[in-house]
């Protein structure tokens, strides 16, 4: 039962706290609902709006975002006009909501402490930049007069920080108090507020528990999907190719310039995949460009070096991977000849790979023939490739999966190749020669999918790790 002898199967609490300090952000954040309305303009929530939260189609958690306090001075002053016991003043409150004219008169008030009074917990929301006033101070008072289970969660909205004032005063009036960044919130901060807000009172406990580990489980879950998603199109990237219709020269271009677009949308449709599955349908992918296929983009600008490998590092790794019995035997040794034993099969992969950016665009991008009188364009084969498609595929599905639904700027493609070490770059175009080459089996699927789900946890896990240290556990 709640404490006001409500019954409710999960824990609800109301959001509250003055005009634009973040409640929304919290609330849009808490629950993975980028529908939830954010705008720097004060007062862009206008009524009570209850968001849940659910996993497996089951309601775990329920918010209400609430319009901030308007006249929390007036409220007070009426509360403190009659002197009650402090075990009569919740009764007090629903006097002041029952009050004739209040509706009217005090809009916002009414419409945060209806539904606390109906039984909601407290979320109250501070901005961390700035001091406490004496407007905060009544706001907290008047909550404190509720009677209802609280929790106070500063939110640091600029460098300057009030945060140690804002504890010694947040300390008085709430049971926990909590430093809460909703732009950059991952799991570890969540689930550290979603275990205060357990600790609030004890029927809460055991759903909280509950929810905490639900979102585990569901990012193990999450992982292995992801990761069967991206190695699949990755291969599908690398076996990308497109009918030459027409004859000559403009055949060729019209085919080439189908082959960009066809790369392109397919890179579009995986992320599309990812926001649509993960919550995020107001997200937007940023790119500096699309496929570049062309020798001077491919090998000579810093759009592809920035995704691919410079010149020296591309030629030793694609020699690398041209060596794949001496790569073998190199292994057992700990890497420290890697090209020992196995010098023709690197210096044939490595001059494969120089000719490559030097060839007709026709022979550079593997022309196969399907009938008597037609012609393909692609597989691109440029030893570059596979790790651009690799390191742009891994980036967005990182940066998407970090991504707090608060934040709503797009997703910016940030990342290199060349940071993973050299053994997994010459792992990755081995994979891609085999794959293009048909020699493709179902192991060696399985193999990159694992290799995949390893990046993404490793990357995953420094990232939570960061966080884990400056957040309550």
């Amino acid at each position: 039962m709640s404490r006001s002898g409500s019954s409710y199967s999960t824990p609800r609490l109301c959001v509250v706290g003055h005009p634009n300090r973040g409640k929304s952000s919290i609330v849009s954040t808490l629950t993975e609902n980028d529908s939830v309305r954010i705008s720097p303009a004060s007062g862009t929530t206008r009524r009570a709006d209850r968001f849940e939260f659910s996993l497996d189609g089951r309601v775990l958690l329920t918010l209400i975002d609430t319009p901030g306090f308007q006249r929390a001075r007036q409220v007070q002053a009426w509360l403190e006009r009659e002197p009650v016991s402090p075990g009569a003043r919740p009764d007090r409150v629903r006097a002041f909501l029952a009050e004739p004219g209040h509706a009217e008169r005090f809009p916002d008030e009414v419409a945060l402490l209806r539904p606390i009074m109906e039984g909601a917990g407290i979320l109250y929301v501070v901005d961390g930049a700035q001091a406490p006033s004496p407007m905060d101070e009544a706001e907290m008072e008047i909550l404190r007069w509720t009677g209802q289970p609280r929790l106070a969660v500063i939110n640091p909205m600029a460098p300057q920080s009030q945060t140690e004032t804002w504890q010694r005063t947040l300390g008085q009036f709430f049971q926990w108090v909590r430093v809460f960044n909703p732009l950059t919130a991952t799991l570890p901060a969540r689930q550290a507020l979603l275990r205060a807000m357990g600790e609030l009172t004890p029927e809460w406990s055991a759903p909280m528990k509950g929810l905490i580990q639900g979102l585990a489980a569901r990012d193990q879950q999450r992982l292995t999907n992801v990761s069967d998603a991206l190695a699949a199109y990755w291969a599908e990237q690398l076996l990308e190719r497109q009918a030459v219709q027409v004859p000559g020269a403009i055949g060729r271009q019209r085919a080439e310039g189908q082959l960009r677009r066809a790369l392109d949308e397919r890179e579009t449709d995986f992320f599309r995949h990812l926001r649509e599955a993960w919550g995020h349908r107001t997200s937007e992918l940023e790119r500096d460009s699309g496929w570049e296929l062309d020798a001077d983009q491919l090998m000579n600008t810093e759009t592809w070096y920035l995704w691919g490998l410079k010149q020296r590092d591309l030629l030793w790794v694609s020699g690398s991977a041209g060596a794949a019995t001496g790569l073998a035997v190199d292994a057992g040794l700990g890497g420290a000849s890697l090209l020992t034993g196995a010098i023709s099969g690197g210096v044939i992969g490595s001059v494969g790979g120089w000719l490559a950016s030097r060839e007709l665009p026709g022979k550079r991008l593997g022309w196969l023939p399907l009938a008597r009188q037609k012609q393909v364009m692609g597989p691109v084969k440029h030893p570059n490739f596979p790790l651009v498609v690799m390191a742009r595929a891994l980036t967005f599905t990182r940066q998407l999966w970090l991504k707090p639904h608060a934040e709503r700027s797009a997703v910016v493609l940030r990342s290199e190749a060349g940071t993973w070490p050299r053994e997994e770059q010459v792992q990755l175009l081995g994979w891609a020669k085999r794959l293009q080459q048909g020699r493709w089996q179902a192991k060696h699927q399985d193999a990159l999918v694992r290799w995949v789900e390893h990046q993404l946890r490793v990357s995953l896990d420094e990232a939570f790790s960061r966080e884990e240290k400056t957040s309550w556990v």
